[in-house]
């Protein structure tokens, strides 16, 4: 044997294991798309997208299965039956008999979802955005201050309606196929180790020009290029237009006020006429600018579920101080269940807080004296022992 082959031989290579079935197990979105296209009710084309949604997570169409599979079927035919609904059009009459079933099955998984949220006036005008872009099928705008909860709410709007939406975090390389491999992971679509732009976007086309997902892309400011003006189209925003929203695909933008600067930015140095995209927003929502103390509250009382009322208070009073916001609650939450889980305690208490406030915030931040300060304030008032 040659020194070749031998040291061939000894190469452990991974690549081999690349295509297995349990590395891809997610039921293709442009199938389902395919599936959907020939289906005339909306009922049913949404629960289709659902037990999409489900074979994206390990196990999860083999719980679907086990719920509203006919009982006569075996346990190994079961998850298959279930997969056919979605992908075979001869199924039809297996679908409507089957339609009952997975609208309580949709109904059980989103009450589980629902539980603890936290619905703030922000995030009241986020979801009224995305229910407008679900049934007008159309580009939306929606644009709010960092820190403000967009992300988290979107996602929660998301987890709801898991037959009708699906988020993708635009990334911010200028490498376009890393923005196509982001939203095919986001839809469920096979992506290749040697996958080309050309491949993908084809797919993604096919998955989302039906209308019936939304497709969330958060921090969509990366949409456009952070360089080369010379470029007079910022390609990824043209492909918005012409793959997605002139073929009546269904798009939530999600931004800061930077986004406007940065469109700025680009017009001024590539000449781009910047007016053909936002004539195709069909709605555009400027979220508030804070939130009152009642709403922070509630996002700390959802964080905290069983926090006492001056943790709550205090959680709130450092968010509306503190340059973090909402991020501020939840860091703290984090770590004082980390303190609380060191000292044995499955729940964190009000010294968990103190202490975890104290270690999360800089020596420059004066947030936290501050909240301490107001949150004692507003114990000793009158008022106060009317909060709930």
């Amino acid at each position: 044997m040659s020194g070749t082959r031998t040291t061939e031989s000894l190469i452990f290579r991974q690549e081999r294991w690349a295509s297995s079935p349990a590395l891809d197990r997610a039921l293709k979105a442009n199938l389902v798309a395919a599936r959907c296209g020939v289906l005339e009710s909306a009922e049913q084309r949404e629960a289709i997208w659902f037990l999409q949604h489900l074979s994206m997570h390990a196990g999860g169409l083999r719980w679907a299965a086990s719920e509203i599979a006919p009982d006569f079927m075996r346990d190994d035919e079961k998850e298959k039956w279930l997969a056919g609904l979605c992908l075979d059009p001869a199924t039809n009459f297996d679908l409507q008999v089957a339609l009952p079933k997975l609208k309580r099955l949709i109904g059980n998984y989103t009450e589980s979802k629902q539980a603890g949220a936290a619905i703030t006036e922000a995030g009241s005008a986020l979801c009224a955005a995305l229910d407008y872009c679900s049934q007008s099928r159309c580009l939306v705008l929606i644009s709010g201050r960092p820190r403000l909860g967009k992300t988290f709410m979107a996602k929660a709007w998301i987890e709801h309606r898991p037959g009708r939406a699906r988020y993708c975090q635009v990334p911010s390389s200028a490498d376009d196929l890393a923005f196509f491999t982001a939203i095919a992971r986001a839809l469920g679509i096979t992506i290749e180790s040697n996958a080309k732009t050309k491949n993908l976007r084809p797919r993604i086309e096919a998955a989302l020009q039906g209308g019936d997902l939304i497709l969330v892309l958060d921090e969509a400011a990366n949409l456009y290029p952070s360089h080369n003006y010379r470029l007079a189209r910022p390609a990824r925003i043209s492909w918005l237009m012409t793959g997605l929203i002139n073929q009546g695909a269904s798009v939530a933008l999600l931004v800061t006020p930077q986004f406007f600067n940065t469109q700025s930015d680009y017009v001024d140095k590539s000449g781009w006429a910047a007016a053909q995209f936002m004539g195709r927003i069909e709605k555009y929502v400027a979220l508030p600018e804070s939130l009152s103390i009642d709403d922070l509250e509630k996002v700390a009382r959802a964080w905290l579920p069983h926090g006492d009322k001056r943790s709550i208070e205090a959680l709130a009073d450092y968010a509306n101080l503190s340059q973090k916001y909402l991020a501020a609650i939840e860091h703290t939450v984090k770590q004082a269940l980390y303190l609380a889980k060191q000292d044995g305690r499955e729940k964190p208490e009000w010294q968990d807080i103190q202490r975890a406030m104290k270690a999360g915030v800089m020596p420059s931040d004066s947030a936290l004296a501050a909240a301490i300060e107001q949150a004692a304030v507003r114990r000793k008032s009158p008022a106060s022992g009317s909060r709930q």
